[in-house]
């Protein structure tokens, strides 16, 4: 099955939803360990990379759980919200190591180095795993360029980014956010 397919099993796309949730969970207790702390989910995070910066120093000095956004976790690529949740925490740690802000250009860089840990792990470009991260990380980025918005039915926008393309799947979440009044 090639990405560009507008056919996709459900089975076929579980599959893949659970080898990158495979994958996300391993990144992201290796990043613990590595670090010596972990994550946990609050309605509350860091909003900018110095206060991001800040609670991982001070979770590194203390082993406390690093926070991480729960919302918008309940229709990803993932196979659970969990899953989900540790995304964000590599995600976040990335944007720390890398001292990367959260601008359009240092989440495109945190976004390359999710797809290159991907690749290195056997989840690489042609595989439906690799599309979904990249519509997750790439896709998402441009979207909120764009819209100044969140992308809210997260896994309706990846399969679309898959199945037809960037601009179509900005369109259609930009339509269904409207729709469901969750657009702001």
């Amino acid at each position: 099955m090639t990405n560009n397919s507008n056919e996709l099993s459900d089975a076929e796309l579980w599959t893949a939803r659970l080898h990158l949730s495979k994958f996300i969970r391993s990144e992201a207790r290796h990043t613990a360990s590595e670090l010596g702390f972990g994550w946990r989910p609050t309605p509350t995070a860091p909003s900018d990379l110095d206060a991001l910066r800040a609670e991982f120093q001070a979770c590194h000095a203390s082993g406390l759980s690093l926070r991480v956004l729960r919302d918008f976790s309940d229709v990803t690529i993932y196979d659970r919200p969990a899953t989900n949740w540790a995304f964000r925490y590599v995600h976040d740690t990335r944007h720390v190591w890398l001292s990367a802000d959260f601008s359009t250009e240092a989440e495109l860089a945190v976004a390359s180095c999710h797809l290159a840990r991907a690749k290195a792990e056997g989840l690489g470009p042609g595989s439906l795993e690799y599309a979904l991260l990249l519509a997750d990380t790439v896709g998402q980025t441009l979207y909120t360029a764009r819209t100044h918005r969140f992308v809210v039915n997260q896994l309706q926008f990846a399969l679309d980014c898959i199945r037809f393309d960037f601009d179509t799947a900005l369109e259609r979440e930009a339509r269904w956010s409207l729709v469901q009044g969750t657009a702001t």
